[in-house]
């Protein structure tokens, strides 16, 4: 059966090579159109489980503050009143386009400068009232002697309170006191550094515009505003940028997109000549490439229907599917050519590439995808998706290779074009004069692998994880940097916290007094900076109650008093005559912060680190000591991007051996049930499984070290390395009836051999384009897959050989 349906599959592909080529295009177009749907998500939370803590308290938070990101328009200059107007006309351009929510160049804290005293702890009020209840009789009797000329004893008979002129007072705190109500009161906190020269409008989006497109057009237009008030307002003392992490996530998407459009270009056009070079002709390119392309083009049409979305591991599949696929077509073009040369016609040629050549990339390819799909297994989110791309992937690119490779090589066979006069293939031979036979030197390549094997077995072990995240991110651009320098500078706390949501004010105080007492005891390893809430501005109601006692108390004094400073005692007054301040009374921007949207009932409460997220170590004991924590009888968790990437790390661990050992087994498997042969199984799996672990060997003595964007290679080398195993065996087994010797194995690793190194080595040219990227994570995927290949090719190349032959020998 399967036979007949290759027999008629044949004859279309020869008769009707225009028809099936027609077809191929009206479904590539299609998937071009759903691949347009398909959308790129930077956030961490898009490599984990759905139902990760982490994930879901950063969402419940997210619901509740509306958004975690802002847009930052930066200016700095040398007049502190040339700043603050380009900011005032920057929040009148930018609050015109409507995905604005809101921006502020400044605070309105005038209910807080007039509630000031009651923001002062019970504590310090009592001392307050305690040195002026000491000083003030003191004071009165001392301007009474200057008046009177002698010694003036003063007493207060109400109040029980009695000073002399003689008495010497501590008058610091009193005249402090004085100053700040003395002076004109603030009202307003500008965003400003202390010197004024730098100011910052901080733009504030409308709830749910997190895509990247949202963010890029935010970006783009905050930028429009910019270069619109510099190019007709200001001269060359100014400096002016855009900062914030909606900006530093546009900026590392624009610097990836960047690296992959250089990456895939040098790669393409490496490739093309190393094609050229090694067939000797140019209708190569296009029988090979164009499958290849329209395969990866249906493939993300499909995740588009399946997934959905492309997240920051699976946006980099276009180039592990292009090595994955261009094994097939490589390997279908040389065996085409080598039938051709020997005399066949055109569709015996595609029978015997269908059929031979073919049964062997389907073996390949369907115990890679499988291996792919088992990734689904795992619960690291990265994993599952790029296990179910590339699955769908290896499978639409094998159907491509072999509807649409071959119809292209019918249609240039019939407008002139002849693969029988193409030259000898160029390139790396076994065997012969002068050239490497490993089966002549069993012991020394034996000896070379054992070698290997007990290098890796030492230093696998010390295999690093990358734990600096920062080391994977690109260099940010130059005006950015500064842009962000200059946040710092007025903003020194920044916006790497913690988020802790709660329902009730009860609860609010109870967390608060918890986090206090942490940040008193932990002297010894401490990690939270300090903490911010609603209390900070809104004393419990109890503490509005007795602080206000005092305060009426230092109000009824003041009243006592008017009549020797009349004035000290109107500046005074605003300070004194004031009832419970309640939340309604702070201002929007307050308000927005710690009670978020209004759609949401509960309190925000922000937690700050004093070490750095970066730094996963550090990050981790931050991460102990408030992403979860019990106060009474309920346990809360806190929302931060830095605690998802502290438990990403973390299953990232305990699952990069897990799919290693999954997608091995499931190939083991596969190939056990598709040959029927433990030894057949032994001779395609040990040369590729040994290069796999000579690379980790590599990455514990040398590096890189394993991260979350690299390590989706190790994988990959699998896949990619068994499938030429396949080939060279299938070959091996097709041709067991020849000549009986060592003959038949050099004349395969010359023929279906040679197009395995090819298919490596365009592999890594693909792979290889991103060791020069700007973005550390490339570069570090680009570095894995060069060791990696390699290590893999070299195994392929020497011992395969050599288990053929024993192969062959227990064969007999």
């Amino acid at each position: 059966m399967i036979d007949n349906a290759l027999t008629w599959w044949i004859q279309i592909l020869y008769r009707r090579a225009l028809a099936v080529l027609l077809v191929a295009g009206i479904i590539t177009v299609l998937a071009v159109k759903s691949m347009m749907s398909l959308s790129v998500s930077t956030h961490l939370e898009a490599l984990m489980p759905q139902g990760a803590k982490s994930v879901q308290t950063l969402n419940d938070a997210l619901k509740k503050t509306g958004s975690f990101a802002s847009i930052q328009i930066v200016v700095h200059s040398d007049d502190p009143k040339v700043s603050l107007e380009f900011i005032k006309q920057a929040k009148l351009e930018i609050d015109q386009y409507k995905w604005v929510g809101s921006s502020q160049y400044y605070e309105d804290i005038d209910v807080l400068e007039e509630h000031k005293l009651l923001l002062l702890n019970l504590e310090e009020l009592e001392q307050l009232e305690k040195d002026i209840n000491q000083a003030y009789p003191t004071l009165v009797a001392q301007e009474l002697a200057e008046i009177f000329g002698t010694n003036v004893t003063f007493t207060l008979r109400e109040n029980n309170l009695s000073g002399n002129s003689d008495t010497e007072i501590d008058t610091s705190r009193i005249e402090e006191i004085q100053t700040s109500v003395s002076t004109s009161p603030v009202t307003q906190r500008l965003f400003t550094s202390e010197d004024g020269l730098t100011a910052i409008l901080v733009v504030w989006p409308k709830p749910g515009l997190e895509s990247l497109t949202d963010s890029k057009r935010m970006v783009d237009e905050a930028q429009l505003v910019v270069d619109k008030l510099m190019s007709y307002k200001y001269g060359q003392n100014i400096e002016v940028g855009v900062a914030g992490r909606i900006a530093n996530k546009v900026a590392q998407f624009d610097t990836i997109v960047a690296d992959l459009k250089l990456g895939l270009l040098s790669a393409i056009i490496l490739i093309s000549i190393l094609i050229i070079w090694s067939y000797r002709t140019a209708i190569a390119l296009p029988v090979i490439l164009i499958p290849l392309v329209i395969g990866i083009i249906w493939t993300l049409g499909m995740t588009a229907i399946t997934v959905g979305s492309l997240n920051l591991i699976t946006v980099f599949l276009t180039l592990i599917l292009f090595g994955l696929g261009i094994d097939y077509g490589i390997h279908n073009f040389s065996r085409y050519r080598e039938e051709r040369r020997k005399g066949a016609d055109v569709e015996a040629a595609l029978g015997i590439v269908m059929r031979r050549t073919g049964s062997a990339s389907f073996i390949a390819a369907l115990t890679t995808s499988l291996a792919f799909f088992s990734l689904t297994l795992t619960q690291f989110r990265a994993f599952t998706e790029f296990g179910v791309i590339a699955g769908m992937g290896v499978i639409l690119i094998f159907i491509s290779m072999y509807s649409i490779l071959p119809a292209l090589l019918v249609v240039a066979e019939k407008l002139g074009w002849k693969a029988s006069r193409l030259a000898k293939s160029q390139g790396l031979q076994m065997g012969g004069h002068n050239h490497f036979n490993p089966l002549k030197h069993r012991r020394l390549v034996i000896g070379i692998t054992l070698a290997l094997v007990v290098f890796a077995g030492i230093f696998a072990p010390k295999m690093q994880f990358e734990k600096n995240i920062k080391n994977l991110e690109a260099a940010q651009p130059a005006d950015l940097i500064a842009a962000t320098e200059a946040v710092r500078r007025v903003f020194p706390d920044g916006h790497d916290r913690a988020i802790v949501v709660v329902q009730t004010q009860a609860e609010l105080i109870a967390i608060d007094a918890y986090f206090k007492k942490l940040i008193a005891d932990d002297v010894q390893t401490p990690t939270i900076k300090k903490i911010s809430s609603l209390l900070d501005f809104i004393p419990s109601t109890d503490e509005q109650t007795k602080r206000l006692a005092v305060i009426h108390r230092l109000a009824k004094f003041a009243q006592e008093l008017k009549g020797i400073d009349e004035a000290k005692y109107i500046s005074a007054n605003r300070y004194l005559d004031i009832e419970s301040l309640r939340i309604s009374d702070l201002p929007e921007a307050l308000r927005r912060t710690y009670l978020g949207t209004e759609s949401e009932p509960g309190y925000l409460l922000y937690i700050y680190n004093s070490v750095s997220m970066d730094d996963s170590r550090l990050a981790k004991q931050f991460y102990d000591d408030a992403a979860n924590f019990t106060v009474g009888e309920h346990t809360y968790y806190s929302a931060s991007e830095g605690f998802i990437f502290v438990e990403m790390l973390a299953l990232m661990k305990a699952d990069a051996l897990k799919a290693i050992i999954l997608v091995t087994l499931t190939i083991i498997v596969l190939v056990f049930f598709l040959v029927r042969s433990i030894k057949g199984t032994v001779v395609i799996i040990l040369p590729p499984l040994i290069g796999v672990v000579i690379t980790v060997g590599i990455m514990g003595a040398f590096g890189p070290s394993l991260s979350i964007m690299n390590m989706v290679i190790l994988p990959s080398l699998v896949g990619i390395s068994v499938d030429n195993s396949i080939h060279i065996f299938h070959r091996y087994k097709s041709d067991l009836g020849g000549k009986g010797d060592d003959a038949d194995i050099l004349n395969i690793m010359n023929t279906t051999g040679r197009a395995a190194v090819l298919t490596t080595f365009t592999t890594l040219i693909g792979f290889g384009g991103m060791i020069t990227a700007s973005m550390g994570g490339l570069r570090s995927m680009g570095a894995l897959a060069i060791i990696g290949f390699l290590s893999c090719l070299l195994m392929i190349w020497i011992l395969l050989p050599i288990l053929l032959q024993t192969y062959r020998r227990f064969a007999k």
